[in-house]
């Protein structure tokens, strides 16, 4: 490879970066939030199972625990206030923009 064919990375913006490092941050904790539902449910299940399986408590932690995790979901993909999408919007925008003058 010579250095004509070598290409620098540019670094990347200070905000760019800060969003990244915000997105990564909130996709690590709904990631977290998820793996935990999973682990402790089966836990109870377990527990449920092993003292006779009687009524199925553990589903009404199950539902009650979904409900928020649902809303953790959502606001994940729809942002708080309408900020993933706005910053989306803004990320197209960019994008166009760039497109437009060729870069």
């Amino acid at each position: 490879m010579s250095a004509d064919e070598f290409t620098p990375v540019e670094p990347p913006e200070p905000d760019l970066k800060a969003k990244a490092e915000k997105r990564v941050k909130e996709r690590v904790e709904l990631l977290q939030h998820i793996g935990t539902y999973i682990v402790i449910n089966a836990f109870l299940v377990l527990i449920w199972a092993l003292t006779g399986a009687g009524y199925p408590w553990f589903l009404w932690v199950m539902a009650g625990w979904g409900l928020g995790l649902a809303i953790h979901i959502v606001t994940y993909y729809t942002g708080k206030k309408g900020e993933a999408v706005r910053d989306r919007m803004i990320d197209k925008e960019t994008e166009r923009l760039k497109k437009e003058k060729g870069q």
